[in-house]
């Protein structure tokens, strides 16, 4: 017998977007429901934070848990093909107080920890329930929702708001065909965790690396370190070469393609051959496809898509976390706004926040085509060419800006940033005005162990004592 239930708000899925948003319209006072369909802790894809999460998950109260649990990041450093030219962003550039260390996170603890925060702050939370059906179009100011749990029980769930948050799911989005795939973008990950691995190239004091591939694969290597000796490494490459090699590798009689092909991808480049040298691989093969989206319909009088519902684009600068969880503050403020004031039809705020949203997005999706432009300049050797003059020292700040997450309310400032890189004429010509500086093409932050490592090194140590014993 179908039982029903009824709440302020409804939220489909569990990941960062929801988990923030359940949060915050919990602590509202909202009777908040939010039904995951997995089993937390589940990895996923999108290890490294912004530094501008750190604001935001210190709201959320988690900072400290954080802070025990997982490495610190200072910067990221880009490494071209070869290894012959890098460029190391210091987030400490331009960011003066302690947020400039953002987070390296295992995300099936992290986003178990957004989870269980949600329920802490008063959301009802259900895992292991699957939404079979949402009904947005029954009343302006009503939503309808089915679920279906691990025991076969279903439930109609009836609210006044839904939250779609059901990730690269896009709930909403799919059921109404208005989810379009990003063409230009047509990629997919796979990735592993090593351990016994011996930090080094920056690794060792937190920094993210990035290692650009070839034109063929049209996509790149990233490694970052999870522990004192535990990395997460994998590549993105377009789906057109990943079904090509799939299709060789089986040919040549490969029985497992995806280990396969991640190992011949990451042993391309020395760096990672070295580091991988005697490791052990910690989980199985993972793999994400159907990387780059865009759903239209963001919101209307009752719903509203946050995170990777919304719309999905390639990590290549790990905004995919800060993204979620700022577009689900400025989405719950007017939520809450909404519920409060008894608004039906037309909601300013959240007009205002989608447009700050889409904007936002619109700016990282350029980046991420300025970076895959190989006309112009990557971004390993942004600073070794020389975008650091005194007289264009604006520039250089506005790269280390982008990369630490500066792009909701900022991201109007930086068009003559992106106009001197896309433009081959400017480039070539503001080149020859700068000079090398070599805090940019040194591979390190300075950062300190004791910054980085220390308050994750008992934690690290039962993570690395529990997979003794399962293994």
């Amino acid at each position: 017998m179908e039982q029903k239930t009824s709440h302020d708000v409804i939220v489909i899925g569990g990941g960062p977007a929801g988990s923030t948003a359940a949060t915050l319209l919990a602590r509202q006072n909202h009777r908040v429901l939010l039904l995951e369909r997995e089993k937390f802790p589940r990895e996923h894809v999108g290890e490294s934070l912004l530094p501008f999460c750190y604001c935001l998950l210190e709201d959320l109260g988690v900072v400290d848990q954080l802070k025990r649990n997982f490495v610190r990041k200072p910067g990221v450093r880009f490494i071209d093909r070869d290894g012959n030219i890098s460029t190391t962003w210091c987030f400490e550039h331009v960011i003066n107080d302690e947020t400039y260390l953002s987070f390296q996170v295992i995300r099936g603890e992290f986003d178990h920890i957004l989870l269980k925060n949600a329920a802490k702050n008063g959301a009802e939370v259900y895992e292991e329930t699957s939404v079979i059906e949402a009904d947005i179009t029954a009343a302006s100011d009503s939503v309808t929702v089915t679920s279906l749990d691990s025991a076969g029980q279903k439930k109609v769930h009836r609210a006044r708001f839904l939250v779609d948050a059901s990730g690269r799911d896009a709930f909403i989005g799919a059921k109404n065909n208005w989810r379009k795939a990003r063409e230009e973008l047509d990629r997919t990950a796979i990735w592993s965790h090593w351990g016994n691995v011996k930090l080094s190239g920056g690794l060792e004091e937190g920094l993210s690396i990035i290692i650009y591939m070839g034109l063929e694969q049209k996509g790149w290597v990233w490694v970052f370190p999870l522990g004192e000796s535990r990395i997460t490494a994998g590549f993105v490459a377009q789906n057109s070469y990943i079904r090509d090699e799939q299709r060789k590798l089986r040919q040549s009689g490969s029985t497992d393609w995806k280990y396969d092909l991640c190992m011949q991808e990451l042993l391309r480049s020395k760096f990672c051959r070295e580091l991988l040298e005697g490791s052990t691989m910690l989980l199985p093969i993972l793999i994400n496809g159907n990387y780059s989206y865009e759903v239209k319909n963001h919101y209307g009088s009752n719903y509203a898509m946050v995170g990777d519902a919304r719309g999905f684009i390639d990590p290549i600068f790990s905004s995919g976390v800060f993204l979620s969880i700022k577009s689900s503050y400025l989405v719950a403020a007017a939520v809450h706004k909404q519920l409060t004031e008894g608004l039906k039809g037309k909601n300013e705020m959240m007009a205002t926040a989608y447009k700050q949203i889409t904007g936002a997005y619109n700016f990282v999706h350029r980046m991420i085509r300025l970076f895959y432009n190989p006309h112009a300049v990557t971004w390993a050797q942004a600073g070794a060419d020389g975008l650091a003059h005194k007289a264009h020292e604006s520039a250089m700040a506005a790269g280390h800006y982008m990369l630490s997450g500066d792009f909701f309310e900022n991201y109007q400032k930086f068009e003559g940033f992106f106009q001197i890189l896309e433009d081959p004429k400017q480039f070539q010509r503001y080149k020859r005005l700068v000079i090398e500086r070599k805090e940019f093409v040194h591979p390190s932050c300075n950062s300190r162990w004791e910054d980085v490592f220390r308050d994750m090194v008992e934690r690290d140590a039962e993570r690395n004592a529990a997979f003794s014993l399962g293994s």
